[in-house]
């Protein structure tokens, strides 16, 4: 008797442990399910924010195409979808200091602009150096550090390689603002600083029609008075040249009207589940291209950090 008793507890034991197992087992696959379900879910809002960008991106490209040859002010929309809505902020990228191009002294007043102080004319040293460190002569004549000597005519006509390669006599380009970093003496404050106000798509001089307020004041010998009259004398529908000289004054030389303008677009998507990616692309159209725009950067700045798990939480 006692015999069957003990040989029915271990039946039971045995039965029970398997039963514990099969749940454990259970439990492990449901949670791997879930996580796989949460990760297939990301990708999907992954696809539908691309969507809403690259929509974001062809109404940048139809704004910029409209204008023609008139200048590119800051503007904003909103784009709405069945699946969310595109915010699109567009600006000109020549309206800010291209530091592969600028001279010496412009980025010795932009560090200026945003409280280096004394530190400004070595900033500005350190980053010409950054662009001849390979040890070339620069292209531009106004490109060299204060003080040094001028470089001959022939230098100053070089053409220049486009953006991201070395130019015609070796200099070394910029291939994004964020290089800054790199320079001495530069801190990462004063790159965050500098990032609204610079560029590497524009040219040695800031187009005066689009230039933010803050890259206008950054700029030698401008006042805020100057500023100030500068941004109403463009409120208005038609700005003579004469005009402008006479706002600018001695900093004219400085400036530049450009019409056709490279656009930077900065794309801000959000699904109607909260799902948000915000991208910064840099963009041209063409008169007479094969293509109806083209993308000349394309920069992730942010994704929905939404955690698998929370998402499995909700299925």
């Amino acid at each position: 008797m006692k015999r069957h008793a003990s040989r029915n507890g271990f039946i039971l034991v045995t039965v029970l442990w398997t039963i514990a197992l099969l749940s454990a087992m259970a439990m492990a696959v449901s949670t791997s399910f879930r996580g796989f379900a949460g990760i297939v879910a990301i990708d999907h809002d992954r696809t539908k924010a691309d969507a809403l960008l690259s929509a974001g991106l062809a109404a940048s490209a139809d704004i910029v195409g409209q204008l023609g040859d008139r200048p590119l002010t800051e503007r904003e929309t909103i784009i709405a979808l069945q699946t969310g809505s595109v915010r699109v902020h567009l600006s000109d990228e020549g309206g800010r200091i291209d530091i592969n191009k600028a001279p010496a002294d412009i980025l010795s007043a932009l560090v200026r602009s945003i409280g280096a102080g004394d530190k400004s004319d070595a900033i500005a040293r350190s980053i010409v150096a950054w662009r001849m460190r390979d040890g070339a002569e620069p292209t531009n004549p106004d490109a060299k550090a204060p003080g040094s000597p001028t470089p001959d005519a022939t230098a100053a006509a070089a053409p220049q390689a486009p953006v991201g390669d070395k130019t015609a006599n070796g200099l070394q380009s910029f291939t994004d603002v964020r290089q800054l970093a790199q320079v001495p003496g530069i801190s990462a404050d004063d790159v965050t600083a500098l990032l609204p106000l610079t560029t590497i798509f524009g040219d040695d001089k800031v187009n005066a029609l689009t230039a933010p307020s803050e890259v206008i004041a950054a700029l030698p010998g401008i006042s805020p008075a100057q500023v100030n009259e500068l941004l109403a004398a463009r409120g208005q529908p038609t700005i003579a040249d004469a005009r402008l000289q006479q706002i600018l004054g001695a900093a004219q030389k400085y400036f530049k009207i450009k019409a056709r303008p490279i656009a930077l677009a900065e794309l801000s998507a959000q699904l109607l589940d909260g799902y948000t990616a915000v991208v910064r692309a840099v963009i041209v159209v063409l008169p007479n291209d094969t293509q109806p725009y083209r993308v000349l950067a394309w920069t992730p700045v942010h994704l929905s950090e939404r955690r698998v798990v929370a998402l499995s939480d909700e299925l």
